[in-house]
């Protein structure tokens, strides 16, 4: 079997999810190939068996890319294993779970595919209180430190809400699939 990994990442945490994907399912003797999604507007998806696209989300949307990618390849890809995951602070919190599956999984499958795909990840994010980035980051993380600190966080410090063991496993279902 052959796979390719698609992702957007804005800030680094899809990235860093989409790159352990793709090192469980060539652990698990699949070759993959890892893609980030500026980098695939000539590639052509027809050659592979399984196509797992994810990216992360910023104001309640996908990279661009990503749904370029997933827009562009739609006659192709209603014939082949697709996935698709997201990272996003919807994750963190089991309340807010329907929303991401609702909001940045269902709707992309149903404004972007044919069909239904064979698996959907909702991943956590990051928290960075440190991190540099532009005026909607910032303007996030403002809303975070408070949603944290009513939770009992200490909101200067940095927090990793992805569930490593629950990416992976996701990942060695796919490459079983």
């Amino acid at each position: 079997m052959k796979a390719l990994v698609v992702y957007g990442s804005r800030y680094g945490t899809a990235a860093e999810i989409a790159q352990e994907i793709a090192r469980v399912i060539e652990e698990e003797g699949v070759d993959v190939d890892l893609k980030e999604d500026k980098n695939v507007k000539k590639l052509d998806p027809y050659p592979y068996d399984l196509i797992i696209v994810g990216s992360g989300i910023k104001m309640g949307k996908w990279t661009k890319d990503s749904i370029k990618f997933l827009k562009k390849n739609k006659n192709i890809l209603k014939d082949k294993k697709v996935a698709l995951f997201v990272s996003c602070g919807a994750a963190n919190e089991e309340k807010s779970r329907e929303m991401g599956w609702n909001d940045y999984l269902k709707k992309v499958v149903d404004e972007n595919l044919e069909g239904e795909p064979v698996d959907m990840g909702l991943f956590g994010s990051k928290y960075d209180p440190q991190a540099k980035q532009g005026l909607m980051y910032k303007m996030t993380m403002k809303f975070w430190k408070k949603d944290l600190e009513d939770k009992g966080f200490d909101a200067d410090k940095a927090y990793d809400f992805r569930d490593w063991d629950e990416i992976r496993d996701w990942a060695r279902n796919l490459a079983k699939i």
